[in-house]
């Protein structure tokens, strides 16, 4: 049978025949340094002890073409399902419930907008796309086994590169715009995506090296478009490690030789929803000034998994697609980034940096997605931007709800610079974190507070009120960072895996005062008295041996459903005070009466009856319940906990519900967690919380989830070849 790869594109393939004849050979060992020696000016992927890719080529483009290719090789199927999402086209594998998604991929014409625009990019860019795209095709016309049946006989193209860069980072600016339709008591039937980081940056001064040191950690879902894929790249000007998508070039967060950039969810407001009125006697066309516009339409056919296609119209106004209709009223949602393909030039010059300054380059060309983004560099300084593409706003209108559409006057003034952005340059605290949290919680006494700044541009609504309040992972951190003036690597690596809930002992005080008052009452409970016992002398860590922690857990569980979540939620902020954390003010204790020490009490005792329930016994570790794992595999995992209990740690996982067993498995959280010392040369250390191959029969298939996350432990990257020398399990050549 002919390989329909060679059919469909036999003039590229055959230039990439005669540059890149494909051969692959196993060793144990290179006899020289990676990329030195008989490897100079070759293409060589080494693999190391973890499978993690180490790319050593001559040149950007070169070292392109072996990410694709290893991306493809790592993940065969999720990175043809991520160019299927982009093109609408996901409910062909994962059934009627992508639908919507499929829908909404078709309003903002993802990849009909990447082809039009695609002589707009630089030609170095089109260039590394190109490189990359020929990679990725390479392999799989080296392997059509992988190729699933529902992706047929097509390639790879830059387009659909470009077009999955813009279905998954300008989402957060999309999902702000449906949340002002929200807040207007209009649901658009359309989940937002779950999304949280971390990130931390310590200055020179505040570390024991004298190196500035950076916390790197996305919370996303592990599986699906946002499974995130390690790199490690030595080609021409392109060098680095770090992490990005499968489906996405370059180092999307990480570092280079000299700068290393993180990012989390929080920024500006990008998007607003146009409230339409519609002419009775034509509902195609809407109120404009003194005249009527129309609404133009679309029909699509979505193909479903085993159901036959679904035939729908897609509207539009000049503002944008129509998200919903109401009595006489139609809703556009507007993004700043509807027509931006160039989203890859910001991680083009964040690759290339020299210094924090080559990031603040980067987020001039507003072509970032928003976000916070935080950087460190060799030279010793620590940056902070919330970037994005913000939208200038006429005055007088409430941009958090639909605004009237009906007038010109509404309409946008142009773009901000990034200048006007809110940002940091090496705050005199010597740090500062992000961890989903507004600007003037980041650090003890924070500069950026929200009165120097328009509304729209201190944050989006979507994430909280836009001043005067953290979380419990941005109260932890400033508490861990303000009170260590010198962080060692060691102390920086166990910050990254933190497992102590922030304000813990505050709850465990009021159920040892409690007890000290009023336990008599429960004596002959020996449930009650073991568990009692066991939680007076936690060391407030949500470790996987704890068997403290599971009590505490099932307790804050139990008041939610003895009290209602409504007065725990107000209880919460009572007890909790995370502002204070970045206020510099001293906690004020909550003296409970008795009728509430009482109500405390019975709570624990249930909680211990729920907890036998559920095991047989009380002496349950926290890692019994909470695991991490695929397949039919798991093993205890440390910190997580819950936000609606006040139990969520700095080491985030995300649970899905209770299996039959009554354990937990971990489906979202920490995705790419690194600890970046910006010292010279760069050191870092990385853990990912599954494996870094998809294919079930590879030892790299879950093995980062055994030896890594479930012990809290990260690995160094061995990013440099004399790091690397020793650990090289693979050596792949792509010959040129």
């Amino acid at each position: 049978m002919v390989n329909p790869f060679w059919i469909l594109r036999p003039v590229i393939i055959g230039v990439i025949v005669a540059l890149f004849p494909l051969l692959s050979v196993a060793v144990t060992a290179a006899e020289s340094l990676p990329g030195t020696g008989p490897d100079i000016g070759k293409t060589v992927v080494y693999r190391d002890t973890w499978g993690i890719p180490h790319i050593y080529a001559p040149t950007a483009e070169a070292g392109l073409f072996a990410m694709g290719w290893t991306q493809a090789e790592d993940r065969p199927e999720e990175l043809l399902k991520n160019m299927a999402r982009a093109l609408g086209e996901s409910a062909v594998f994962d059934g009627p419930g992508a639908i919507k998604s499929d829908m909404v991929a078709h309003m903002w014409d993802h990849y009909g907008i990447s082809q039009r625009k695609l002589n707009t990019l630089r030609p170095e860019l089109r260039s590394h796309l190109q490189a990359f795209s020929d990679g990725i095709n390479a392999f799989y016309a080296a392997h059509p086994e992988d190729v699933p049946a529902w992706w047929g006989t097509r390639q790879v193209d830059v387009p659909m590169i470009i077009a999955f860069g813009r279905l998954f980072l300008y989402s957060w600016s999309v999902d702000d715009g449906f949340g002002d339709l929200k807040r207007a008591g209009i649901q658009p039937g359309i989940k937002r995506t779950r999304r949280g980081s971390n990130q931390f940056a310590i200055a020179p001064e505040r570390t024991a090296s004298g190196d500035a040191i950076l916390y790197i950690d996305p919370h996303l879902a592990w599986f699906g478009p946002s499974r995130f894929w390690e790199v490690r790249i030595h080609a021409g000007d392109l060098v680095g490690s770090g992490f990005n998508l499968a489906g996405t070039p370059y180092i999307g967060l990480g570092h280079n030789a000299k700068v290393a950039w993180a990012m989390t969810t929080g920024a500006p407001d990008t998007a607003d929803i146009y409230e339409l009125t519609l002419n009775p006697e034509n509902p195609l066309q809407y109120k404009y000034d003194d005249g009527w516009r129309d609404i133009t339409t679309r029909e699509i056919s979505i193909a479903v998994k085993d159901a036959d296609p679904v035939s729908m119209t897609l509207y539009d106004s000049h503002y944008g697609p129509v998200v919903a209709m109401e009595a006489g009223k139609a809703y556009a949602l507007k993004t700043s980034y509807a027509d931006v393909v160039n989203g890859n030039e910001a991680w083009y010059q964040l690759n290339l940096a020299k210094d924090y300054t080559g990031a603040v380059d980067a987020m001039k060309t507003l072509t970032m997605f928003p976000q916070n983004v935080m950087v460190a560099d060799t030279t010793g300084n620590i940056y902070y931007q919330r970037s994005g593409r913000v939208p200038r706003r006429p005055e007088g209108y409430d941009w958090d709800r639909p605004v009237d559409g009906s007038t010109s006057a509404t309409e946008w003034l142009g773009i901000h610079d990034s200048a006007d952005h809110v940002q940091i340059l090496n705050p005199t605290q010597g740090y500062m974190q992000c961890c989903n949290i507004p600007p003037d919680a980041m650090m003890v006494n924070s500069p950026l507070t929200p009165d120097k700044y328009p509304a729209y541009i201190y944050g989006d609504l979507g994430y909280g009120k836009r001043g005067g309040w953290s979380n419990l992972r941005g109260a932890r951190a400033v508490e861990l960072l303000s009170n260590d003036d010198s962080v060692t690597i060691k102390e920086a690596l166990a910050f990254a895996v933190d497992v102590h809930p922030y304000g813990v002992e505050h709850w465990v005080d009021i159920l040892r005062d409690a007890h000290g008052n009023l336990g008599d009452i429960f004596s002959d409970d020996p449930d009650y008295v073991a568990g009692m016992k066991d939680i007076l002398a936690w060391n407030l860590e949500e470790r996987r041996d704890s068997t403290a922690a599971l009590k505490y857990n099932y307790w804050r569980k139990q008041l939610v459903a003895d009290l209602g979540a409504d007065t725990m939620n107000q209880v919460r902020k009572t007890v909790d005070q995370y502002y204070k954390s970045a206020t510099g003010e001293a906690y004020e204790k909550w003296l409970l009466d008795e009728g509430e020490e009482t109500t405390a009490l019975e709570s624990f005792v249930n909680a211990m009856e729920t907890l036998r329930s559920d095991f047989d016994s009380i002496d349950v570790t926290w890692g019994e319940r909470f695991r991490v794992g695929r397949g039919d595999t798991s093993w205890p995992v440390g910190g997580g906990g819950d936000n609606d209990l006040g139990t969520t740690t700095l080491r985030n996982v995300k649970h899905h519900g209770p299996k039959a067993d009554h354990t937990r498995w971990g489906r979202a959280g920490q995705t790419s967690t690194q600890i970046v010392q910006l010292s010279t040369p760069i050191k870092s250390w990385t853990a990912p919380p599954i494996g870094q191959s998809d294919r079930p029969d590879s030892p790299h298939y879950d093995d980062q989830a055994e030896k890594l996350f479930s012990k809290r432990t990260m690995k160094p990257t061995w990013w440099l070849p004399e790091d690397l020398v020793g650990h090289i399990k693979s050596r792949t050549v792509l010959e040129n």
